[in-house]
């Protein structure tokens, strides 16, 4: 699948799952455990009011689906879900989703801490290990 929103593929390997319409994968930078970008497959797509009816009900179904894969993993397990679209620095329309976790979270050899849950996240400008990458897509599998 050709990824437009990364055309010299500096990202690849993040891979979680493709729909119709959109793309989820694992963020580079874990703003917080388990954070993941869904993109929108449709090239030239930069706002959500541009999105077709077929893509928003696509988006719908792929983030209910992530959502409830976040909370089913032994490695997340959530408190609440933020979902933000920005487009600041990254054009095509794409949304984060973070997970966001009351209290600490031990995963992956590290402990995770939400210092700002309850308020906007805080934003990591630090991108993972690919070994570090691997074990969070993998901790997506079934």
């Amino acid at each position: 699948m050709k990824r437009h929103w990364d055309p010299e593929n500096k990202y690849e390997g993040a891979a979680l799952t493709n729909y119709r319409y959109w793309a989820i994968e694992v963020s580079w930078r874990q703003h917080t455990l388990g954070s993941c970008i869904l993109f929108c497959r449709r090239e030239g797509v930069r706002l959500l009011s541009e999105l077709t009816d077929e893509e928003l009900c696509d988006m719908r179904d792929a983030m209910v689906a992530h959502e409830l894969c976040l909370r089913a993993r032994p490695a997340f397990r959530p408190d609440h879900v933020n979902c933000l679209q920005m487009g600041n620095v990254l054009a095509p329309l794409h949304l984060h989703i973070i997970p966001r976790y009351q209290s600490p979270r031990t995963a992956f050899g590290r402990e995770w801490v939400d210092y700002e849950f309850g308020n906007p996240p805080a934003w990591s400008r630090e991108e993972i290990s690919s070994a570090l990458m691997t074990q969070i897509r993998e901790a997506f599998a079934p």
